[in-house]
């Protein structure tokens, strides 16, 4: 889903009433959309647990218990999320122009498609090893949220430079355990058409990584130092 780096100024000018006012709204509008999907995933995970104790020994599978594990994870970060889009410091710097905007909603939402198609018919095997890459890629995404706490973002804004934490080892940890959730997520759905949203998917996330780092680049001078001591997504190779 959202990375984002970004430190506070102390010396900022006043903010119009206007700015304000969008400012509120850009926080409850995705809260309220993270919340209510929040529900819809709790309300599924109740049912499918109501389900499996209705069928006896599929309750106690490792199957049935991996969905559960997986399922509740998604809660547990888009609980965060919901959380995060509320207390977010205020932006110091936002990227210019339409096409940052829309890459960063594309990117966040674009996994939303694969969901949308039918279920795979997995294995147990498979079943296990897609929902281990969701829990371990949501869990992971959850610690780099922990280290982002109000300098998260959805677009393209500077807030605070984040360098601690997985920060210190890549700039962009938040979107590589998005991508390892992600993948869980494309195995539960495995079919050609998944396969290219996945692709697609990774793209924009890529787009996402260079206007964010143009935005920080812009407002902190040490934000080269770091760039040249991190790598964007993979130690040594990229």
């Amino acid at each position: 889903m959202v990375d984002r780096q970004s430190v506070g100024n102390e010396f900022q000018k006043p903010v119009p009433a206007e700015v304000k006012l969008l400012d509120l709204v850009t926080r409850i509008v995705p809260s309220a959309f993270y919340l209510i999907v929040l529900v819809q995933k709790f309300n599924e995970v109740y049912a499918f647990i109501v389900g499996g104790q209705a069928l006896g020994d599929a309750a106690a599978s490792w199957k049935f218990f991996a969905e559960i594990v997986s399922r509740s994870s998604t809660i547990l970060f888009l609980g965060l999320l919901t959380i995060l889009f509320i207390i977010r410091l205020e932006p110091i710097k936002k990227a210019k122009g339409i096409l940052p905007r829309v890459l960063a909603v594309a990117g966040t939402f674009s996994m939303t498609l694969v969901t949308m198609f039918p279920r795979a018919n997995l294995s147990l095997a498979q079943t296990v090893i897609a929902s281990l890459l969701s829990l371990v890629g949501t869990g992971l995404s959850l610690f780099a949220l922990a280290h982002l706490g109000r300098s998260f973002s959805l677009m393209a804004e500077a807030r605070r430079l984040v360098t601690s934490g997985p920060y210190r080892i890549v700039r962009h940890p938040l979107y590589v355990f998005e991508a390892v959730a992600s993948l869980g997520i494309l195995l539960q759905f495995f079919s050609i058409y998944t396969v290219l949203i996945y692709v697609a998917h990774c793209f924009l996330q890529v787009q996402r990584m260079k206007n964010e780092e143009a935005v920080l680049e812009g407002v902190f001078p040490e934000y080269q130092t770091y760039k040249l001591k991190t790598a964007r997504v993979i130690p040594g190779i990229y």
